[in-house]
């Protein structure tokens, strides 16, 4: 009996902390039911763009706007492009280049935050 109900007091707990996550952070709740374009034609309208080979991809509200992003390398080139293509009505939002040294350089800060962090929790 005392398992069944702190099994159900986690539950509980899960569903209330996701209803808070979703209702504090709403450029969270993209998903493709409100979009109007498909990933695979917004993928084309991306390619199309810019020619390559797409590393990562993902839907995303940036600045209010439902959009896929797509990271993409292009062959002989470093680095990474992403192309923001809109959910709504297909058209290229941004189109940005990510130089390999900058990606590493905020890896590097990325990790070095993290080892930071985790370090003072052990203190």
């Amino acid at each position: 009996m005392k398992r069944a109900k702190i099994f159900a007091a986690v539950i509980y707990a899960m569903l209330v902390m996701g209803t808070i996550t979703f209702v504090h952070f709403p450029e969270l709740q993209a998903d493709e039911a409100q979009a109007k374009i498909g990933a695979e034609q917004a993928r084309e309208t991306a390619l199309r763009a810019v020619p390559g080979t797409v590393k990562e991809s993902d839907l995303e509200t940036e600045h209010g706007r439902l959009i896929y992003s797509f990271e993409i390398k292009r062959p002989g080139q470093r680095g990474i492009t992403e192309v923001n293509v809109s959910a709504m009505d297909g058209s290229i939002v941004n189109i940005h280049r990510e130089h390999a040294g900058k990606s590493r350089k905020a890896e590097q800060h990325a990790q070095l935050n993290a080892e930071t962090a985790n370090h003072g929790d052990n203190l």
